[in-house]
């Protein structure tokens, strides 16, 4: 019995472990400049909230964010991009 116990109690952490770090809503690009896709090209978004939303859009791409590792531009947020002014 007391090893059920153990075995049920370690489950019960991991999952709630698992749930904390699968919660994570900030996007880790979010704090570097945003850039939005044009045709072939990438131009500065501006600030969100301000400038542009990123609308939900189940297959497209707001935002992305350049990364200077690969020289790249990778996706940052998911939808589509709405803008303000």
């Amino acid at each position: 019995m007391r090893k059920i116990r153990i075995v049920t109690m370690s489950l019960a952490i991991m999952l709630a472990v698992g749930a904390a770090m699968a919660t994570n809503s900030k996007a880790p690009c979010s704090s570097l400049p945003q850039y939005f896709k044009s045709g072939n090209n990438f131009y500065p978004a501006g600030i969100e909230g301000y400038d542009y939303v990123c609308e939900w859009d189940h297959f497209g791409t707001c935002t992305y964010y350049f990364d200077a590792a690969t020289g790249t531009y990778k996706p940052c947020k998911a939808g589509k991009i709405l803008w303000l002014r």
